[in-house]
């Protein structure tokens, strides 16, 4: 769910959660009994009450959509009041098919996937790899890799105080994924050490890429992004150095009728001398910012970092002793 708050100052990951537990279940009964029709109706009037009064995500929203008419990648004479509210109502079309894909609606044949042969090439190996994903799209389309490749499994770290309770719920309507959702606001020993022997066995690590860690906001590396800079987090980066692990970026899409898993490598394995580690660390992020790019180009609306992305704080990272913990 998108983060709501009207104090201006606050970091995304300390503003309350539009909806919990209980918010989810109730829209569960109401895709259950009335499917899409009667969502969009029940949805309308809360998306409509969050665009008209919710400033501050309407304004960043604004400020995101006018980068992206800059860009190219919109009509230079649109409306961005008219386009932001279609970008909050896209939001809304995305938590039906989180919902959907959830319940097993989405049939596997309405998804493609690019570029599955790196996937493959990694579980051939038992060699496993860190996913830098974003908030483009739908991640949630990902539990059809556990269709596709039956051993496969994947963590994905998130820092989101309902995180064990929405891994529970999922886990009610999708007994069979091979999906794990873990909350971490920090990455300590025991967890980097669970995280090694998780990769070792071959499997995959999930994280955002674009939302920058809320206990540490200095640990963030400048790139260019959409005509200005603007922060990425360091943790993805870091995590799959102390890994020694490949790094491949990963978008779910949804391209009219159909939705498109893309999976690009970064690195083939993050494995660089100390000395040299600033540079490389910062090549890949710009390397993934100007893929996020691309697909926010591609399609703009279905970007849902409903806060000011670019005014973050632009301090120098510690690169020597950053820890990757990692928001979601």
């Amino acid at each position: 769910m998108s983060h709501i708050s009207n104090n201006k100052s606050s970091h995304w990951a300390q503003v309350s959660e539009a909806g919990g537990l209980s918010g989810m279940r109730f829209l569960f009964g109401c895709y259950t009994l009335g499917g899409r029709p009667l969502f969009k109706v029940v949805l309308l009037p809360v998306i409509a009450y969050f665009f008209l009064f919710r400033r501050q995500q309407r304004t960043a929203s604004i400020a995101y959509l006018k980068r992206i008419i800059r860009s190219g990648g919109l009509p230079t004479n649109s409306s961005v009041y008219w386009l932001s509210a279609k970008h909050f109502w896209s939001f809304a079309n995305a938590l039906i098919d989180k919902l959907a894909i959830w319940m097993g609606k989405i049939p596997r044949d309405q998804i493609d996937i690019h570029n599955d042969h790196l996937i493959s090439e990694a579980l051939a190996k038992k060699q496993g790899a860190v996913l830098i994903m974003s908030h483009l799209g739908n991640f949630e389309i990902c539990r059809c890799l556990s269709a596709r490749h039956k051993n496969m499994r994947l963590t994905v770290l998130m820092h989101t105080r309902h995180a064990q309770k929405f891994n529970r719920m999922m886990k009610e309507h999708a007994s069979e994924s091979q999906l794990d959702i873990i909350q971490v606001s920090e990455i300590t020993p025991a967890t980097a050490m669970m995280l090694s022997e998780r990769m070792e066995r071959g499997e995959f690590i999930a994280i955002a890429g674009d939302r920058v860690a809320v206990n540490h906001p200095e640990n963030a590396l400048q790139v260019n992004f959409l005509g200005d800079q603007a922060p990425v987090p360091l943790g993805p980066f870091t995590l799959a150095a102390i890994l020694r692990a490949p790094l491949i970026s990963l978008f779910c899409l949804r391209e009219g009728n159909r939705f498109h898993i893309y999976f690009e490598q970064l690195s083939a394995a993050v494995q660089v001398p100390r000395r040299e580690r600033n540079v490389h660390l910062q090549q890949l992020a710009q390397a993934y910012a100007t893929q996020l790019e691309y697909h926010c180009l591609r399609q703009p609306l279905q970007w849902f970092n409903f806060f000011d992305f670019w005014q973050q704080s632009s301090a120098t990272p510690d690169l020597a002793h950053a820890s990757p913990e990692q928001d979601q």
